[in-house]
């Protein structure tokens, strides 16, 4: 099997076969992610084409990421929230579900996605050279879509107001990109050989966390330094007053954005004019520092290095020159920034995601998503958790109708190949909007009956999905498997489910010959509680009956036996294969001491039995020995009814 693992966009890949030579191959898809190819035929000297040699087929797999062991966590307990996101939707009907639900639900999303990217990170260091292929790809992969989705629940879910937006993308900043925290531990990991303040990471340490805007430790880091002295002020006590007085945005404590604006200018004007004075001129590190906080644009592009993508460095740009920026100005800003580090044409598959989600444009971040990513797992949820949402004006429309069952059949697809994931895959295309049940009927068709109990879960998707149909298909299916087996009782009961009365009676017969030859049912517990189901055929009330004529019988209610097996005989729905067997269990009937057939019930017995000896087609089939055998019943048949007969007239 030759197997195409794609987490970047290939474009090519070699099949080797000698046998193509010069020609191409003959591709054929074999539904999902699959493709069977082959070489063909070459022409000999008179334009045939005539195979030479043996052929070669290969199966071909794209983007085998979902089948990998380390998905099945993330398919499996993100279905779990989608489902249940299905269920809260069914709840409240035509109305848009709530903000803080959306929320709720894709921070379900997201921790999932960081600890399958946990998982893996710690499979990796446990196993070193010796960890499964793949392995790292799949980490790369889980961290970007985490970094996707958390950016997408900041601008989309949760929609914040001026001021806390950046307060998020500052935090999203710190949990993402932990630079910083990576330099202050070089620093002071050696503290007790040289001091923190010697080592070469110092400077860009301090740099790092007053980038991410986190001045309490900054303020800590410079207090390491010889220099610093509390019982003096000189230029390392005023760059820490000017981090300890930063005004900190508080939406949620009550305080208004123009408040918070007065307070931040006056601030900044305090961080210029000590910057103009030349407070921190006799240290040039301080004086960077200082630049940063007036929000200098020269000193972003010197440290453009330290932060090292244009989104970090908006973000920090944009905290110490717009801290209340509006959510849809963000993207105003992100030229000045991709600029840095070398313009348009330098963006990455990600950059470009992440720049569409600052430009507030959904459906290219999804389109994105579905171009570079190598699995449909980050677009599906994401476009289903804001699908019928008044968060995000004109998305609610028919296009995304559209796009969100398009995103759902093809991440159901690319799952279709597992065949233990059967029931998620059910359950993603049961969620489309429009055409779920033709999507379905269409998969449940192609799902293998490897067991009962699978099937069982199968007839109860058709049942809740009025796939009637489907389901009577699928019984038909496991009656043949059965009947293939010889399992006679089996088989009945999986047809009795699909409805077929043409494919009862065959089964029936099946079962009736079976009596004939051994003189007994094998399936005598399927027979008994067939129930009101024996009216689904002629053959198979027959049955039923004949099956209550022994029963009676054995319990010796002798009389109700009789008439039973009289009226089988008189209603003719008997075959007439086993007429002379029905007779022949009427013999006993007739040695008893009580009459239990009188005259008109000998007559009628009698006129069967006439009828039975002049079926001259029956008759031809029978071997020499039989056609003996069969002329002797008869005989003895006729002799004990005229004596019962006789009987019942003196009687």
């Amino acid at each position: 099997m030759d197997e195409l693992v794609e987490y970047h966009k290939v474009n090519e890949m070699v099949i080797r076969d000698s046998s193509t030579r010069d020609c191409n191959m003959i591709a054929c898809w074999q539904g999902g992610n699959k493709i069977m190819t082959f070489a063909p035929a070459l022409p000999d000297n008179q334009d045939n084409f005539r195979q030479t040699g043996p052929v070669y087929l290969h199966n071909v797999q794209l983007n085998t990421d979902m089948e990998h062991p380390t998905s099945r966590k993330l398919i499996n307990e993100s279905h779990m929230v989608f489902a249940s996101l299905q269920q809260m939707r069914k709840e409240v009907k035509d109305k848009s579900l709530d903000k803080s639900l959306l929320l709720k639900f894709s921070r379900k999303y997201r921790s999932i996605l960081h600890s399958n990217f946990l998982e893996i990170r710690l499979k990796l260091e446990g196993e070193h050279e010796n960890h499964e292929a793949g392995l790292e790809q799949q980490m790369k992969l889980y961290s970007m879509m985490e970094l996707i989705w958390s950016l997408c629940e900041i601008l989309f879910v949760e929609n914040l107001p001026d001021g806390a937006v950046l307060l998020q993308l500052v935090e999203w900043c710190k949990w993402h990109f932990p630079l910083a925290d990576e330099l202050v531990q070089e620093c002071t990991r050696s503290v007790d050989e040289t001091p923190p303040a010697s080592h070469p990471s110092y400077w860009d340490a301090v740099y790092a966390l007053v980038l991410q805007g986190r001045v309490s430790e900054a303020r800590d880091m410079l207090k390491l330094h010889p220099h610093y002295q509390t019982q003096v002020y000189d230029s390392f006590s005023s760059i820490d007053e000017l981090l300890r007085k930063m005004p900190l945005f508080s939406f949620y404590q009550g305080q208004s954005t123009a408040e918070f604006e007065m307070k931040w200018r006056h601030w900044q004007d305090e961080c210029l004019k000590r910057l103009h004075d030349g407070d921190f001129d006799t240290v040039i590190e301080l004086k960077t520092i200082c630049k940063i906080l007036c929000g200098d644009e020269e000193v972003f592009h010197q440290l453009s290095e330290l932060s090292g993508s244009w989104y970090r460095i908006l973000i920090t740009y944009l905290l110490y020159t717009n801290p209340t920026i509006n959510l849809y100005d963000l993207h105003y800003h992100s030229k000045l920034c991709i600029d840095m580090y070398g313009g348009h044409t330098e963006l990455s598959a990600l950059d470009n995601i992440l720049l569409a989600a600052f430009k507030f444009d959904v459906s290219q971040v999804i389109r994105e998503c579905c171009i570079h990513l190598s699995n449909w797992w980050l677009p599906t949820h994401l476009t289903d958790l804001i699908y019928y949402s008044e968060l995000i004006p004109n998305y609610s429309s028919e296009n995304s109708s559209d796009l969100r069952d398009f995103l759902l059949v093809q991440y159901a697809n690319a799952m279709s190949g597992v065949e233990s994931l059967w029931d998620v895959v059910a359950s993603y295309l049961a969620s489309c909007s429009t055409e779920s049940n033709h999507y379905l009927a269409l998969y449940v068709q192609r799902i293998p009956l490897s067991s009962e109990k699978k099937v069982a879960k199968l007839l109860r998707l058709c049942e809740k999905h009025q796939l009637t149909t489907e389901a009577q298909s699928i019984c038909k299916q496991m009656a043949m498997k059965a009947l293939t087996n010889k399992r006679l009782g089996n088989a009945l009961l999986w047809c009795i489910k699909s409805n077929d009365s043409s494919f009862a009676m065959y089964i029936a017969d099946q079962m009736l010959t079976e009596y004939a030859q051994t003189g007994t049912f094998s399936n005598i517990d399927v027979i008994d509680y067939l129930g009101p189901t024996i009216l689904m055929s002629e053959r198979l009330t027959f049955l039923g009956k004949y099956r209550d004529f022994h029963r009676l019988h054995g319990e010796e209610k002798f009389e109700e036996a009789g008439r039973l097996l009289l009226n089988l005989l008189v209603s003719r729905i008997a075959p007439m294969e086993l007429w002379l067997s029905l007779l022949m269990d009427a013999l006993p009937l007739l040695d008893k001491d009580k009459i239990i057939y009188g005259v008109e019930e000998t007559s009628s017995l009698l006129a069967c039995l006439n009828t039975l000896d002049q079926q001259d087609k029956l008759f031809s089939k029978l071997s020499e020995s039989e056609k003996r055998n069969h002329l002797q019943r008869i005989k003895h048949l006729r002799l004990s009814l005229t004596n019962n007969l006789a009987r019942a007239i003196v009687s």
